[in-house]
């Protein structure tokens, strides 16, 4: 067995496409260390994370009716907008994660401690500017959770997946009586790879980066409609900060994923674009291991205090 880390990007209903990659690279023996992930890749992650093997997280992705997700407040959007700060609840989220979780580790409300794998999971902390990383973010200032390992991983995911306007932001209530509103990770970091060892340092074990990317991010978003309007606000918000850092980074470590002409909250997807997006990762992921040298790779860096999950 070979081990590694792995992290997964966000990307809404296009992180079908991770399952591809993540099936490609599990089928050439690879397994998992440590792993983590924002929104979409959060859910991946956790699934992983449980003992779920990526055919299993397949299985459960392919099958997921999206627009249950679209767990509305009876009313107009712009009324739960106002009201609620998003248009639909996000509960559907939690439950379902619960159900799978338990479904794999026996317990009611699986926490990170529960979890086989570490997990690290990212939300955006809107009261306090900054980026959460579920758990350890929640030992120190300003949250002071004792033991933040017995956070729920269902409840982390839902803060990690909050997509502004589209779903309710995720109000985490702290001991000292206060709240932080969360919303999607991917406000500040959509591909989290840093959690890792950075790039150019050497690693105990290597991290593969599975990375969606779409040859559409640069065409003009329609905003005539209110649906539109808010497709447009979450596709620029979630990708221009990782396209921007683009320029300035190498993603030598990533799987680069075409996700092809469907958007992130394209929830009424059928079964044709689930299966190419599958595809896609699961190409993705082969051409990559049939380039890419992990021996050579690993032993080419010098050791500069890499982070690691132990």
């Amino acid at each position: 067995m070979k081990l590694a880390n792995a992290v997964f990007k966000g990307g809404g209903v296009k992180g079908i496409a991770l399952t591809g990659a993540l099936c490609a690279v599990e089928a050439e023996g690879w397994r998992w260390k440590g792993v983590a992930g924002t929104s979409a890749g959060a859910i991946t992650a956790a699934l992983v994370a449980a003992g779920y093997e990526g055919y299993d997280v397949h299985q459960i992705i392919n099958g997921l009716d999206f627009n249950l997700f679209k767990d509305k407040e009876s009313g107009l959007k712009f009324i739960n907008v106002w009201r609620h700060e998003g248009v639909y609840k996000g509960q559907y989220v939690i439950d379902l994660m619960n159900r799978l979780l338990s479904e794999k580790l026996g317990k009611a409300e699986v926490t990170f401690a529960d979890l086989p794998i570490p997990l690290r999971v990212v939300a955006t902390d809107l009261t306090n500017k900054r980026m959460l990383t579920f758990p350890d973010d929640l030992a120190g200032a300003p949250y002071g959770l004792v033991n933040p390992h017995l956070f729920p991983v269902a409840e982390a995911v839902r803060a990690s997946m909050s997509i502004p306007l589209f779903f309710e932001p995720y109000q985490l209530r702290l001991p000292n009586g206060t709240t932080a509103t969360l919303v999607d990770g991917g406000l500040l970091s959509n591909f989290p790879i840093h959690l890792f060892a950075p790039q150019g340092t050497k690693e105990d074990v290597p991290t593969f980066g599975f990375c969606l990317e779409s040859p559409h991010d640069a065409e003009p978003h329609p905003t005539d409609t209110l649906e539109h309007f808010l497709a447009a606000l979450v596709d620029t918000v979630l990708s221009g900060r990782d396209n921007s850092d683009q320029h300035n980074q190498t993603y030598e470590r990533s799987i680069m994923i075409p996700t092809g002409i469907y958007q992130t909250t394209q929830f009424d997807i059928d079964q044709a674009g689930k299966d190419w997006l599958y595809l896609s990762g699961r190409k993705a992921g082969a051409e990559f291991l049939a380039t890419v040298d992990v021996q050579q790779w690993i032993s080419g860096y010098s050791w500069v205090g890499a982070k690691t999950f132990d």
